[in-house]
Formats: C-alpha cells, structure tokens, sequence
C-alpha cells in the first residue's frame, strides 16, 4: 500500500486496540476459542463497535456490509483500501478482507484466509501454534546480523528486528515476501531486507549472529503447497536447511529450526538431528514435540486441506504408501536448537511439553549451564561454585500431612517445562538459600541441610544447571 495510507491504517488500529490482548478479551467472553467466538461476536453488541468490526473483517473473513466497514476504517478511505488490494467488493454493497491480519506480539501480520477447499499451492498460513512456539523458543539477544529462512507471512524476522541491527528474509513465494513486506509496513518494521530464492540461494554464504526457520519440512510425496511441501525425498529438506544454517552462523551464534524427521526404528528421537550436526561444530538442543506413525501424520496434513473426509483418506492413502517405499515406520518433529562454537560439542535432548510466550532466556540458560557444568572439575568444585536462582524460576514441594516433604523441584513459569527433580528433596533448603553471592555449600549449611544430603544431590544440581534452572553467580 502506499506509505500514506500504511500510516493511516496503523493509527486506527492503535486507536480501537487492535492488539492481541484486546482480540483475544473480545472473543472469548464467552468461554469459546477463536472461530466459534468470531463468529459469536456478530450476535453481541461489541460486534459493532470499530474494534468488533475490524476483527471480523481481518480475523473472521466477514462479508461485511461496506459502510459499517468504512465506518470502522476511518479516517482510513475504503476506496484506497481497496485499491490497495487489501480490501475487495463481495456484492453489490458489501467487502470482504482480501487478506487475514494478524494482531500478535506487538506486530500486526499479514497472511491469507483459510477459505473451504484446498488451498491454492502460494497460500500463506497466518502464524499459528507452530509459528508461535518457535518464537517462544528463540534466544532474544542484541546482534548484529539475523536470518529468518523461509520467512512466510515474515513474523520471525520481524520478532528479530527488535533486537538485530539488520535482518535478511527469505522465501521462495513472491506472494509470501509481499505479505511480508505488508507486515513489515504495518508494525512499523525498516531494518528488514526481503529476498526471493529457495533456501539458501538468496544469502550464498552469508554468516549470521541468529538464524531463525520454519521452513515447508512436512515429509510428504505432494508439491502442492508452498508452505508445507519441500520437494525433497524423505527428510531431505530439514536435513539441508539444518545443516546449512549451522554452517551459516558465526560463532557464538544460535540456529532455531522447526521441523520433521525420520526415527529409524528403535532409534531415540535425537539422533538424525544430531547425526546431521555431528561435524557442523555446534552445541545442539533437540526438543521433541511427537513421534507420530504414518497414517497419523499423514491424516493429520491431510485433514487440513482436503475438502472432505473421502478427500483426506485418499491423500493419506498416496502418503502412506510413499512411506512405505521409504521405509518409513515413524516421524518425528521439534525443535531443534543450535550454537556454532569451538571445542568438544554436546547434545541435550528433551520432551517440549510446553514452554512460555518468552522460552528463550531459558534456552539461553541450558546452553550456559552446559558451559558452567563442563568448567567443574570435581564435587568440591560445585560445592565451591557461587550459584542462584533465575527470578521465573520456583521451588515447589509436596508434603505428606505432617509435613514431612515428600519430593521437590523447580519449575519456570516462563520457560521450558524441562525435568526439574531435587534428588534428594531435602536438599532444596539450600536451592532456595542461593543468591548468587554464597556457594553451594554456604546455602546448604544456612538452610540446615545435613552435608550427606547435600552431596548425595550433587547430580541433581548439575543436572538442574545444565537444565537451566541454577544459573552460575548471580541471576540476570
């Protein structure tokens, strides 16, 4: 749109409160999720009002008549809206959103309407649970450089724009990058460089400081989406994009992919990522999400975009039986996290039952955990060592009536629901007792925790280091 038109577009959505605290209080009064309270709101007066409006133009895909909608938009004019393209006619006296847009973390982004039927093969799908959990997870630091590969409706880069002096997108799909570019223009984003090309092509050999992906990684015989079908055989392409975005980071850097692979049979869900960053001299984080069989990731895309359940079993049957010529017996998907440096690399692997909206301060921590767990030499070492708990992070214990406790561990609230045990529960007293001044030890004997409980729950502290819930010194 023109740059006249974007600024007047952002001030009405600044005015009515288009932001996703405001969206989500506005349809979930009535206890439902998303669609069924978009479509409630038409019965409710709030509906009406300029917000109510906006969302079901933008969110709900409303044929809205046009003078309620030109009410809502002003002083935007509906006429420069729409031939801007972001608005179109639906009849003789109403319009529809051309596109689906967005309030979320702040930005305002831009992606297509899921409408009845298959999608067409450039559809660009709105940020959703996937898209949001990789931002959860990625590591906020000041740097220089970012990519977001495969960038879609571009959320990642912009998300990364917050804190990069520079950021380079990229995707294959003109449509995507001009969504995008809408994206950028109406959360009010400049240091974002767009780039068309398939993977790496449009950066070469460029190195980042932070790279962030969700790449199309669905293992699937089709090329019918853009989005969701890479093109590859079998796991090819999530292998490509994670290996070449490991060799594409400077050191110290960090590598975010959202992706698919093959488990071999009996094979932990670990081990393709890590075989393919074996060489890449990186530390790596593998965090599950599911390991599904066949027929349950198939149905599961298919579902999505099939027109009918006659349609989803037909597709599945195709993708079952290009499994089968694979050898494919279960599927895996994660996250998977990286860090170029130098030295013996490591792995850690864990189930993502579920994490924050801002997860990576502490994925931040299990790869500084890591480091300060690899400079302890010995049990005197850790004793010795000043440690702390970060603020998120809490102690929670079970007591028997009586209260005798019965076990303990701590949990982050705002991160990552990783395993958090004290083996043995009365050594918890001198986790709690830590501020990052005294040693292990001093917080032991202030909490009056005998000194054989204490170093019997050596390895649980070290693990919770290397979990990311005992920071070395004090806590940020």
């Amino acid at each position: 749109m023109p740059p006249a038109t974007t600024a007047v577009l952002r001030d009405v959505f600044a005015r009515v409160s288009y932001d996703a605290d405001s969206v989500r209080d506005l349809v979930r009064v009535d206890g439902l999720e998303k669609v069924p309270g978009l479509a409630v709101l038409r019965l409710r007066p709030e509906g009406d009002e300029p917000l109510g409006r906006l969302v079901r133009l933008f969110l709900g895909g409303e044929d809205m008549d046009a003078g309620a909608a030109a009410a809502a938009l002003a002083p935007a004019p509906l006429d420069d809206l729409i031939e801007a393209g972001l608005v179109e006619p639906a009849g003789d006296s109403a319009v529809r959103a051309s596109v689906r847009l967005d309030p979320i973390r702040g930005l305002v982004v831009a992606a297509d309407h899921r409408r009845p039927g298959p999608s067409p093969g450039d559809h660009v799908v709105y940020p959703g649970p996937a898209s949001e959990t990789l931002a959860a997870l990625t590591v906020r630091e000041g740097v220089g450089s970012a990519l977001d590969l495969c960038c879609g409706s571009g959320i990642q880069a912009l998300l990364a724009a917050r804190h990069s002096d520079r950021v380079v997108a990229t995707d294959l799909s003109d449509r995507a990058l001009r969504l995008a570019r809408l994206s950028a223009d109406l959360s009010d984003v400049r240091n974002v460089e767009w780039r068309s090309g398939d993977l790496f092509e449009p950066v070469g050999d460029e190195r980042f400081e932070l790279i962030v992906a969700n790449p199309p990684f669905v293992i699937s015989p089709s090329s019918a989406l853009t989005y969701r079908d890479g093109g590859r055989s079998g796991d090819e392409l999530s292998r490509e994009v994670v290996a070449g975005c490991a060799e594409r980071l400077e050191q110290g850097g960090f590598g975010h992919v959202l992706c698919s692979w093959v488990r071999a049979p009996g094979a932990h869900y670990s081990d393709a990522p890590w075989r393919w960053l074996a060489d890449a001299g990186c530390d790596v984080v593998v965090l599950h999400i599911d390991t599904e069989t066949p027929v349950g990731y198939a149905m599961r895309w298919n579902m999505g975009e099939a027109s009918s359940v006659d349609e989803a079993v037909e597709g599945t049957r195709r993708w079952q039986d290009y499994y089968a010529e694979l050898g494919i017996e279960s599927l895996a998907t994660g996250v998977v996290v990286f860090r170029r440096r130098q030295g013996p690399n490591w792995l850690y692997a864990d189930e993502l039952v579920t994490s924050g909206d801002d997860a990576g301060a502490h994925v931040r921590r299990v790869f500084a955990g890591h480091d300060a767990v690899a400079g302890l030499s010995d049990d005197d070492d850790l004793l010795a060592a000043r440690l702390s708990l970060p603020p998120s992070v809490r102690l929670i214990e079970r007591r028997l009536p009586g209260g005798r406790l019965e076990r303990a561990r701590l949990s982050d609230g705002d991160g990552v629901r990783l395993p958090g045990a004290i083996t043995p529960p009365s050594a918890a007293a001198a986790l709690a007792a830590l501020d990052g001044r005294r040693t292990l030890a001093e917080g032991g004997a202030a909490a009056g925790v005998p000194a054989g409980d204490l170093e019997a729950a050596l390895p649980s502290i070290r693990d919770l280091i290397r979990r990311g819930y005992v920071v070395a010194g004090a806590s940020p």
